[in-house]
């Protein structure tokens, strides 16, 4: 399979919305505690002092989560990247505003550090659609799931690897 460069900003803030929305994990309010750091993720970037004015979430990464059921429910459009508000610097949106992440289409594994393993129904991803606007708030309508992972309810344990597949994007896609 040929790799097709995608434009790293449109993945850190797909790989950062895999964390505000995989999250959701049960149908109810969420209890999780984790975060994706392979590929690093924007509040973990934040916590390494890359990403710079991030609030309260350089201390505790792991606590960005909202209510489940996305996309149906869930956090509302303009809090998603912060999981309902609780680090609302998170949400600020700008094209050079986050460190980005360089990935490429094709097979990718991901890893989550949790620091409380609660149960699992489904991991689910997310990745911004070609065209969204990196500098207006981050709506339902940017993103489609790309990989799902049913997790039967389980308690995971505290290292988590899912192996998805990063769709194919035009790395024409230049903001």
């Amino acid at each position: 399979m040929s790799k097709v460069k995608i434009n790293p900003l449109y993945l850190v803030l797909g790989t950062f919305i895999m964390i505000a929305l995989t999250l959701s994990f049960n149908t109810n309010k969420v209890s999780a505690h984790g975060y994706v750091d392979n590929p690093k993720s924007r509040a973990v970037l934040c916590a390494e002092g890359v990403n710079k004015d991030c609030g309260g979430v350089v201390y505790e990464p792991q606590s960005i989560e909202g209510p489940g059921n996305y996309p149906e429910a869930g956090v509302p459009d303009g809090k998603i990247a912060s999981g309902g508000g609780v680090f609302p610097e998170l949400d600020e949106q700008g094209e050079n505003r986050w460190a980005k992440v360089g990935m490429s289409s094709g097979a990718y594994t991901f890893h989550w550090t949790l620091t409380a393993a609660h149960a699992t129904s489904n991991w689910d991803y997310y990745i911004t659609k070609e065209g969204w606007d990196p500098n207006t708030p981050l709506k339902r309508s940017d993103f489609e799931l790309f990989c799902s992972i049913d997790d039967g309810g389980k308690r995971p344990d505290f290292s988590v690897s899912h192996d998805c597949v990063i769709p194919n994007v035009l790395d024409t896609m230049l903001f």
